[in-house]
C-alpha cells in the first residue's frame, strides 16, 4: 500500500482516479490545483504523485519541477489530454525531461495505469 496524491483540476477525474487507486488498497489524497498540492506535500509524505499537466495557474510542469527540487525521492506519473500549443506527445515528453517517472495520455487506460503504478512504486 502506498500513499498517493492525485492532482487534477477536473473533479470527476480526481474522483475516478481516487476510487481506482483505493480499490488497489492505496491511501489517496486529492488536490484540485498545483498550489494546493504543494501545500499538501508540506504536510504529508507521498510515495507517488499523479498529476495532470494542463491546469490553470500552477500547472503540472511546475508541480514536477517543485517535487523534484524539494522531494526528489517521490515518484511522479504525469497525465494529460493535451491542450495549449503542444500536442499530447510533446507534453508527455516534456514531463519526462523534467523528471516524471512516467507519463500517460488521457483518456486513461486503467489496466495500463495499474501496471505503471506498480512499476513506478517498485523502482
Amino acid at each position: 500500500m502506498a500513499k498517493i496524491l492525485v492532482i487534477d483540476d477536473q473533479a470527476h477525474i480526481r474522483t475516478i482516479l481516487t476510487l481506482f487507486l483505493k480499490s488497489e488498497l492505496h491511501e489517496v489524497d486529492q488536490s484540485e490545483s498545483g498550489k494546493q498540492a504543494m501545500k499538501l506535500t508540506e504536510l504529508n509524505s507521498y510515495d507517488l504523485v499523479i498529476t495532470d499537466v494542463v491546469m490553470p495557474d500552477y500547472d503540472g510542469f511546475d508541480v514536477i519541477k517543485s517535487l523534484k527540487r524539494f522531494y526528489p525521492k517521490v515518484k511522479i506519473i504525469a497525465i494529460t489530454g493535451g491542450g495549449g500549443k503542444l500536442d499530447i506527445g510533446e507534453l508527455l515528453d516534456e514531463c519526462k525531461l523534467l523528471g516524471a517517472d512516467r507519463a500517460l495520455p488521457k483518456p486513461l487506460d486503467f489496466h495500463k495505469l495499474q501496471v505503471v503504478v506498480r512499476e513506478v512504486l517498485d523502482k
